[in-house]
């Protein structure tokens, strides 16, 4: 464990979407996530891996702490903190990128053990870190804090433990139409969104890509400089089949695709490939907001 123990006290504002309360949103999202980590591995990971890297050089060009780091474009030196680290795409690119030490902060465990050893991978509440003051030097968020019951206490979290911090969302309103195929095909074997999903998809995701509103919520957590860029980002899915395994790999997606039985399972494989190749799907790239602040 990196650090002390933290602000384990402090609350989280509820959500208001229907009767869910933050704890039982925040419990659906790490059982979720803890059961869809192997699919996670050889779907999602595929794109959200590109992502994270860009992430990760948006924040090595807005580092100033080191001069000649930053003029290298680099995070040489740093100590990280990689939070709601999933499988640790973010901390792997931080490696490449020179940081001296990372460490993976995530409430599902089942994500987690994918991270490897060099992650240093921590279960913990990214409301309650369980960090001492100021122990990192950059905070990385790669699409975590739309998945927090409340954005502004992952923010003072974030204030609290690091320097800088770097976080992304997608941009306001982008879609792919693989998206709406495989959710088609989804549909026709019973699917039906998680409760806790429609709830951040609903409040926390807008709110995630709301400039306006993060730059407030920021300035509330305490930093002084926070700026906004929009990436686009080439993620490399093109195939029917990369597609497909992006989005039945999805957290709210896979424990009820693995909850199919092995005939079913194959033609719900087969239906979205289907759907994806009718759609005309193609290479996927993803346009990203990166807050940076200080």
């Amino acid at each position: 464990m990196w650090g002390e123990q933290g602000s384990r006290g402090r609350a989280a504002a509820q959500l208001t979407t229907g009767s869910l309360t933050t704890g039982s949103v925040t419990m659906g999202v790490r059982a979720a996530y803890d059961a869809a980590a192997d699919d996670w591995v050889h779907g999602p990971e595929q794109m959200y891996g590109p992502l994270a890297s860009a992430l990760v050089d948006a924040a090595a060009a807005a580092e100033r702490l080191r001069d000649a780091a930053a003029a290298a474009g680099s995070l040489a030196g740093c100590i990280v903190l990689d939070l709601g680290a999933g499988t640790g795409v973010a901390g792997r690119a931080a490696l490449v990128a020179g940081a001296r030490r990372v460490v993976s902060a995530d409430l599902a465990a089942g994500m987690l053990r994918h991270c490897g050893p060099a992650l240093h991978p921590v279960a913990a509440d990214a409301t309650a870190l369980p960090f001492r003051v100021g122990s990192f030097d950059v905070v990385l968020a790669a699409f975590s804090l739309s998945h927090l019951p409340s954005i502004a206490a992952g923010l003072a979290e974030i204030r609290r433990v690091g320097r800088f911090a770097a976080a992304s969302s997608f941009a306001r309103g982008w879609t792919h139409p693989a998206k709406t195929a495989v959710d088609e095909a989804l549909r026709t074997f019973g699917y039906l969104p998680p409760a806790w999903y429609a709830a951040l998809k609903d409040e926390n995701e807008p709110q995630s890509a709301d400039q306006g509103l993060m730059a407030g919520l920021a300035a509330a957590a305490g930093f002084t400089d926070v700026r906004f860029r929009t990436v686009a980002v080439p993620t490399g899915l093109r195939t029917a089949a990369q597609l497909a395994a992006w989005r039945l790999g999805m957290a709210h997606v896979a424990p009820f695709v693995r909850a199919l039985d092995p005939d079913r399972r194959a033609g719900l494989r087969t239906a979205a490939e289907r759907a994806v190749a009718d759609a005309g799907c193609g290479p996927v790239t993803v346009p990203i907001l990166v807050l940076t602040a200080r």
